[in-house]
């Protein structure tokens, strides 16, 4: 898995590898992951959100809690929130 580290990511890339993690997470889905679907519905458990929140943070190289999930319960919300704490956490490092 590639790190985008401290290089430029767009919301569309961000939302992009976002679905395809989902995906990973929920293997027997007749269709793509919708990012403007709650998460919830996809039926990921405590112990995968944990994993994938985990996944996220080595990608995008920052902390995030796996409430974020929850609070954020969208793909296209939740990385509109990553690509911003990634930026906050950019400009105050």
């Amino acid at each position: 898995m590639s790190t985008p580290g401290s290089d430029p990511i767009t919301l569309d890339e961000l939302e992009n590898w976002l679905v395809a993690r989902v995906g990973e997470y929920v293997p027997d889905l007749e269709e793509a992951v919708d990012p403007y679907q709650d998460l919830g519905e996809y039926g990921l458990d405590s112990v995968a959100v944990v994993a994938f929140t985990a996944d996220v943070e080595d990608w995008l190289g920052i902390r995030v809690q796996p409430t974020a999930v929850w609070d954020h319960p969208t793909i296209a919300q939740l990385a509109k929130f990553l690509s911003a704490e990634r930026e906050e956490r950019a400009r105050t490092a």
